[in-house]
Order: structure tokens, then sequence, then C-alpha cells
């Protein structure tokens, strides 16, 4: 992990610490659908890595017990922090600082199940981070991996970044990894076979994200993306009033008679033994 990839996300947590109600909220069915694929018992040990603010791992803590433990995990400390005020009271977590462009501190083969919702296509070298997920899954235990499909699917952060990129105010998107490298579930697929995981099947899940107005949506995004953010704070009152001004046109396929936004979200599931 790059030193600007780390400030990015320690810059970020704060903005996701902020909508982790939402993200929760939204997110649900992604998380849900990944717990259900590693199949978790009671006295399991569960992974759950880039876990961000950790909700994915929380709802397999419950399946675990009695005996089970999760291990909570992500590079930057700050979003660790913000996972533990969110953490279920009564179930035994741990948290652990991974970076997952270096070797994985966790005994070989101890693993029952990993869990990592959005986390392997941003990495420069994922096919290592996978190779080393499979290093500490038990024979024949599971990953569930969640990955952006298309940006098309996803208008609910693309269209913001391609207004600002219309206009100049951001830089075209650069090469390498981002949210919509794994669009091709075939590069999934791919990727997963060749670190030695067995059968990778890939699925789709279709969900919503909410916004309260049009406002709620711009702010959102200048929370969670520091690109965003970034951007957002270098506008003039007059660019940021036609910023809004395009990004309102372009809920209008979303927008609810209350003015509320439900903006279509799609992912790739994709899930594999050792």
């Amino acid at each position: 992990m790059t030193l600007e990839s780390r400030d990015r996300w320690v810059r970020a947590a704060q903005g996701w610490e902020a909508r982790a109600e939402q993200m929760a909220r939204d997110t649900m069915p992604v998380s849900a659908r990944l717990v259900e694929l590693v199949r978790p018992q009671p006295g399991h040990t569960i992974l759950d890595l880039a876990a961000g603010l950790g909700d994915t791992g929380f709802l397999a803590a419950e399946l675990i017990q009695p005996g089970g433990t999760l291990i909570t995990s992500d590079f930057a400390p700050e979003m660790l922090t913000a996972a533990q005020k969110r953490a279920p009271q009564n179930v035994d977590v741990r948290f652990k600082q991974i970076d997952l462009s270096t070797p994985i501190d966790i005994q070989a083969a101890s693993i029952d199940g990993v869990l990592c919702r959005w986390g392997y296509m941003l990495l420069d070298d994922p096919e290592f981070a996978l190779r080393e997920t499979r290093r500490v899954l038990k024979q024949d235990a599971a990953v569930a991996l969640a990955a952006w499909s298309g940006p098309d699917d996803n208008l609910w952060s693309a269209a913001p970044v391609r207004i600002l990129q219309r206009r100049g105010i951001l830089e075209p998107t650069p090469p390498g990894p981002g949210q919509f490298t794994w669009a091709d579930p075939n590069v999934i697929e791919d990727t997963m076979a060749t670190a030695g995981f067995l059968e990778p099947k890939v699925e789709a899940v279709n969900f919503v994200m909410r916004y309260e107005d049009v406002d709620d949506w711009w702010v959102a995004q200048t929370q969670m993306s520091t690109r965003t953010g970034d951007a957002d704070a270098q506008l003039d009152f007059a660019t940021r009033s036609d910023v809004l001004a395009e990004l309102e046109e372009a809920a209008q396929p979303f927008t609810q008679p209350d003015d509320r936004l439900e903006i279509p979200a799609r992912t790739w599931i994709a899930t594999a033994t050792a």
C-alpha cells in the first residue's frame, strides 16, 4: 500500500464513520450474502479483511457463538478505531492491522472463513493477497469477496466524478487499482484461480443507495472519497452551484416524490474454496 493510498484512507476514515449508518443499511444485501457464502458456524474463526467499519464481519460474529472469534482487520488504524466503536457486545472480536500488500501475520491453515468487501480490487497485487488469504484458510474453507461492477451500474459514485471530470476539475481516472478495476467478472475468476483457489464462482447482487436529497448525495461523496472531497474544497461558490445543478439533472431518474434519491448499485460477489 503506497503512502499516498494510506494517507487517502486515513483521511477518509472520518467521512466513512460519519456515513456509517447509511452504508450499513444500504449495503446490507451485500454483507449478508458474503456471510452466507462462508457458512460461519459456532466455534469458527472468521477473518474480515479490509473491513473498514467492520459491518460485514459483525454479521458473522453472531453466528460463530459460542466459542467463535472474529478478526476484524484493516490497514488504516483510524478505520479500526471507528470499527471498534461499532462492534457488537458479548462476542469475541479481535482488531488487527493488516496491510494486504505484505504477508498476513496469521498462522497458516487457522481460519475457517475469510470475508473481504470491496478490498482486493484496490490492491496493486491482488493475486499476492489472495495467495496469502488461501495460506491462512483451512483446507476446503471459503473466501467470499465483493468487487464493484462497472460505473454505469453504479452512478451513485460514478456520476459525481464524471461531472467533475467533464468540467476539468478532476483529472481523468488514473490507470491502476480503483473502484471498478474488477468490473469484468472474468478478471475476478482468473485472479482467484491463479492464486490457487478452487472453483471460483461469481454472482451479481443489486441493491440501492439512498440519500435524503441531491445535497446529501454530494456531501456523501465528498466525505467518503478524498479525491472528490479535495476537488470540492477548491470550488468557488458559482462553480459548486453549477456542479450541483448538473448533479440534480443526473439525479432526476432516481428522485422520489419527497426528493429522496434511490440510486441503483451493483456489485459482484465471488466465492471459492482453499
